[in-house]
């Protein structure tokens, strides 16, 4: 791997993954901690639906080594997965009779995540192209410029529909550029091509139904919430969950540049050279989790009382509570994606729904008397019951390969 691949996807991938945080933040300090809970609870249900528009993500693209599927049939699969996110969107607001403001709010923010699913397939092909540095480069270009928008038309303004609609334009246009590398690098024209489509579909079923449980189990904490409390407490577990989030999203993108070589180590079976990559990236994994749980347990809540504007030095219980529970699920992430590598989605898929069988159960109960505590006692029992679940299905197939 070129030294540019990893420094570009690196810095893309964080830049990319914090925005969300920056929003909450300009959010919460323009707009007010109301319009902040409504867009804290907006953009969780866009990334679930995020999920629905990727259907079959990156890794599951640039794994599939032997192409199986044509790059037509992808993109043509994702096009048709956005398409129907749109309908999914309107009719939830529908049935759950959302105001009109928070009716478009969310809406604006699914077609900003669609937008992002269309990039992730041409982002698959880029990178499966030796060149990973652009994947990053386009990244982090479209994270700065979007929030830096976001930020400026919101203190003119004061209106968040206004700033979303501006990430809209900024992810259009990043998505134009992205198409026109694609072509460039293999030169060709899309053609849409439905061959193959249900036989795409029902491949990577267990892949989607996994990853839309993945996000299940990131927010439902914050789903749940929306039933028993009132805007100001969403706003209160947005922040407070947001730096568990980001930490969760960290094994990701520690992983991404080695998926091509763990992938082609896998099918060409060198098995030991395998598991001494992914040992290592775990090893290194471990190593910053706990440097990061030493700076949330000394600064986390003065830094977000600072940041955020409010004080929260009474859920630093909770806080910490929280990011316990995401150091466990950060490193379950790094085992999924060696799973999907290793062609573990059903299996995967059943430790998915145990876990969100677990989180609902102890959820609805423990946030009904307990509030914000209950949340956060919920997500920790969540995450350490995925890991032990994922850990033990990675060692049956590693002691498997070893035979």
């Amino acid at each position: 791997m070129k030294k540019s691949d990893f420094i570009w996807n690196t810095i893309g991938l964080t830049l990319n993954a914090f925005t969300s945080l920056f929003f909450l933040v300009i959010v919460n300090r323009i707009n007010g901690v109301n319009e902040a809970g409504v867009f804290t609870y907006s953009f969780s249900i866009a990334c679930l639906f995020y999920v629905v528009a990727l259907y079959f993500n990156r890794v599951y693209q640039v794994s599939d080594v032997k192409k199986r599927f044509s790059n037509n049939q992808y993109i043509t699969n994702r096009l048709i997965t956005s398409s129907i996110v749109v309908l999914i969107t309107i009719l939830f607001v529908l049935i759950n009779r959302f105001d009109f403001h928070k009716s478009v709010i969310l809406l604006l923010l699914t077609i900003y995540k669609i937008f992002e699913a269309v990039s992730d397939c041409f982002h698959a092909f880029i990178q499966k192209g030796e060149q990973l540095y652009f994947v990053g480069k386009s990244l982090a270009y479209k994270a700065v410029i979007g929030v830096m928008g976001f930020l400026i038309l919101d203190i003119l303004t004061k209106s968040i529909l206004i700033s979303i609609t501006w990430l809209l334009v900024v992810n259009l246009f990043g998505l134009f550029v992205e198409i026109h590398r694609y072509k460039k690098m293999y030169n060709v024209q899309y053609n849409m091509e439905l061959t193959n489509t249900i036989a795409l579909l029902k491949a990577a079923l267990p892949l989607f139904a996994f990853s839309f449980l993945n996000i299940y189990l990131n927010n439902s904490q914050k789903y749940i919430l929306e039933y028993f409390m009132s805007e100001e407490f969403q706003t209160i577990l947005g922040i407070i969950i947001m730096p568990a989030t980001m930490l969760s999203l960290c094994g990701q993108y520690l992983i991404a540049p080695y998926l091509n070589s763990l992938s082609k180590d896998f099918n060409s079976r060198e098995y030991a050279t395998f598991k001494k990559m992914f040992l290592n990236i775990n090893v290194v994994f471990i190593g910053l989790n706990v440097f990061f749980l030493l700076i949330a347990f000394f600064l986390g809540i003065p830094v977000l009382n600072i940041v955020y504007g409010i004080n929260l030095n009474q859920y630093k219980l909770p806080f910490m509570i929280i990011i316990i529970g995401a150091v466990f699920y950060a490193l379950s992430t790094t085992i999924s994606n060696a799973l999907v590598i290793m062609n573990k989605n059903k299996e995967q898929l059943i430790v998915f729904i145990i876990s969100s069988i677990i989180t609902t159960t102890t959820s609805i109960s423990l946030i009904k008397n307990y509030g914000i505590l209950g949340a956060s006692i919920g997500y920790f029992i969540t995450m350490i019951c995925h890991f032990v679940l994922s850990f033990i299905l990675y060692r049956i197939n590693i002691n498997r390969m070893d035979n």
